[in-house]
């Protein structure tokens, strides 16, 4: 069965996992790879509290640390 995610839920992020949706870090800060997606070689840091720091983007690895998303 397959997990369904909406607007509003809230998931945690771990270390070596993939960021299932977009959204928007709530609690917690990370380095995030995100090669896939915008070609950037480099993690980049996402954290919570930062309005230019704190979108996630579904497909992105996180490789540090753990991040609580809001599912946008």
């Amino acid at each position: 069965m397959a997990l369904e995610l909406t607007s509003g839920d809230i998931v945690v992020v771990r270390a070596g996992e993939i960021i299932p949706c977009n959204g928007t870090v709530i609690e917690g800060m990370a380095m995030v790879e995100e090669s896939a997606i915008t070609g950037e070689s480099a993690p980049v840091i996402r954290e919570s509290g930062s309005s230019d720091r704190s979108a996630v983007t579904a497909g992105a690895r996180v490789v540090s640390e753990s991040i609580v998303v809001e599912i946008s």
